[in-house]
């Protein structure tokens, strides 16, 4: 398991990079319901989310 949670860091850390390059924002988000996530996502009974990131263009100041 804790293998897992660093590679989730490792590809979370690659999408905020490349949503950069883009031109876009990204925000970790670690506080979540899991099951109201998992059943959003679909998830199986042994699947669970560990992170979510939503993606999208920065507000404009």
């Amino acid at each position: 398991y804790r293998y897992i949670c660093m590679e989730a860091g490792h590809v979370a850390q690659n999408i905020h990079l490349q949503a950069v390059a883009l031109g876009l924002g990204s925000v970790p988000v670690g506080a979540f319901d899991d099951d109201k996530i998992g059943e959003i996502l679909g998830c199986k009974e042994n699947e669970v989310p560990l992170y979510i990131i939503p993606v999208g263009f920065e507000a404009e100041e």
